[in-house]
């Protein structure tokens, strides 16, 4: 199968390596099945998500834990089961971003990540309880901390 993607082109790919949102992502409820797109081959830290139904839709997904070392996402159970209740080690955890031309713009949602099970490819986008996350947090504040 192929798919028409803005920024690499025409891409083929197989059943297999799609993630499936049996609830779609917020807002964006119709839209079931995507393609992870790594921007670096072998790398997950920044990665478009583009929609199977839409082509011209698509997401800037960062692995919060590359710019995050202390992100701690607590899966509520609901949430878990949605995903076929995989154990901790079987989730993968992305944040939706938005990239500005100066990184220290850009923001991500730390407060409604995606959670992917790992063996299924079944995802959910949660919304967790921790006051300290927010859905536009800067990444420009993170690089402040880091120095």
């Amino acid at each position: 199968m192929k798919i028409n993607n803005k920024y690499f082109g025409e891409i083929a790919y197989t059943a297999q390596e799609t993630i499936y949102f049996p609830e779609g992502l917020f807002g964006f409820e119709e839209q079931k099945e995507f393609l992870p797109i790594p921007f670096e081959e072998n790398s997950d830290t920044l990665i478009c998500l583009q929609s199977l139904d839409e082509e011209s839709l698509s997401f800037i997904l960062l692995n919060p834990f590359s710019f995050f070392a202390d992100y701690d996402p607590k899966i509520s159970e609901a949430d878990r089961s949605a995903i076929g209740s995989p154990a901790d080690e079987d989730i993968s955890y992305y944040v939706i971003g938005v990239i500005r031309e100066e990184l220290s713009d850009s923001t991500v949602n730390l407060k409604a990540p995606i959670a992917v099970n790992f063996h299924t490819r079944d995802a959910r986008q949660i919304i967790l309880e921790d006051p300290a996350y927010t859905f536009r947090h800067s990444l420009g504040e993170q690089k402040g901390k880091e120095e």
